[in-house]
């Protein structure tokens, strides 16, 4: 019994010297037969799907707008006084052709990272003409009003900021990017209100 104590605590070093020399070297085959692959740590760990969050609308660029759909679509700069602002939309025709159009501009308003913001886009309180025939000669050109107030009523709250427009001309038609000169403070308000072309 003590020979076998004394010999284990020879033999113990050693042991320990061939366990820590197989954890740090990789395992060699030595009969041809490839080793056992590791297993991976990132393919045992759940793989959680990132939130996709809403999506930017199709828009062409303003430098593609002439060629693909005749006219081009611009903003102002606006005007703001005591929490209520306005923004005009310029539409040219740009084009070789008349270009008709009717209604009012279909609009989706996106953040800093061209995703859309949960905004409604109403027909326009302060400019309130029934939409109608509108024929641009080439050259010629008309407008909408956009109008909202900056009205924060949840302190707690974000705020929605837009720094660009996708802009159809009506409902259904090519949407064209419009970059803002000035952001839309629109508050939490939710609300974008939009005249009909003039």
């Amino acid at each position: 019994m003590i020979v076998d104590v004394v010999l284990l605590r020879r033999l113990l070093p050693l042991l320990v010297v061939l366990l820590v020399a197989s954890c740090s070297e990789p395992w060699q085959a030595t009969d041809g037969l490839a080793p056992l692959a590791a297993p991976s740590v990132a393919a045992s760990s759940p793989v959680v799907p990132r939130s996709a969050g809403p999506t930017a609308p199709e828009a062409i660029e303003p430098a593609s707008a002439c060629a693909v759909i005749g006219v081009l679509i611009t903003a102002d700069r606006g005007d703001a006084a005591m929490g209520y602002r306005e923004m005009p939309l310029t539409i040219r025709n740009c084009g070789t052709e008349p270009y008709e159009m009717k209604g009012r501009p279909d609009i989706v308003v996106l953040d800093g990272d061209g995703r859309p913001l949960k905004v409604a886009v109403v027909a326009s309180r302060h400019y309130t003409a029934a939409p109608r025939k509108v024929v641009l000669k080439p050259g010629t050109s008309a407008r909408s009003v956009l109008s909202w107030r900056n009205t924060v009523t949840n302190t707690s709250g974000g705020v929605d900021t837009g720094v660009s427009l996708a802009v159809a001309v009506s409902t259904g038609g090519t949407r064209q990017l419009v970059t803002l000169q000035a952001p839309l403070d629109l508050g939490n308000t939710g609300r974008l209100e939009a005249s009909a072309w003039f």
